[in-house]
């Protein structure tokens, strides 16, 4: 499959700035581009799915861990005993 080339245009600070990362990483410059491509690719992924989280967690009733220290605490060991008791509880009696 031949792979056709397009030409882009980018102002010259950003296209020296391209060009000293990709000297730092001591790759060709349209690697690096690929690269930041690819990184940008996956941050997008990311922030899909930490929004998918989030509205799951919303959906859910939210986070409730309390408003001080102590509540939350309290919470997280109320939370630990429950998983330990869903989880793993059978295996010591």
């Amino acid at each position: 499959m031949s792979t056709g080339m397009v030409t882009v245009q980018l102002p010259a600070p950003l296209y020296a700035d391209l060009e000293s990362l990709a000297a730092e990483e001591q790759i060709e410059p349209m690697k690096m581009f690929a690269h930041l491509v690819e990184t940008a690719r996956q941050h997008r992924a990311w922030l899909r799915d930490l929004a998918a989280l989030r509205e799951q967690i919303r959906q859910d009733g939210g986070l409730s861990v309390g408003t001080n220290k102590e509540q939350v605490v309290e919470q997280m060991r109320r939370t630990r005993y429950e998983i330990f008791e869903a989880e793993y509880a059978h295996l010591y009696r």
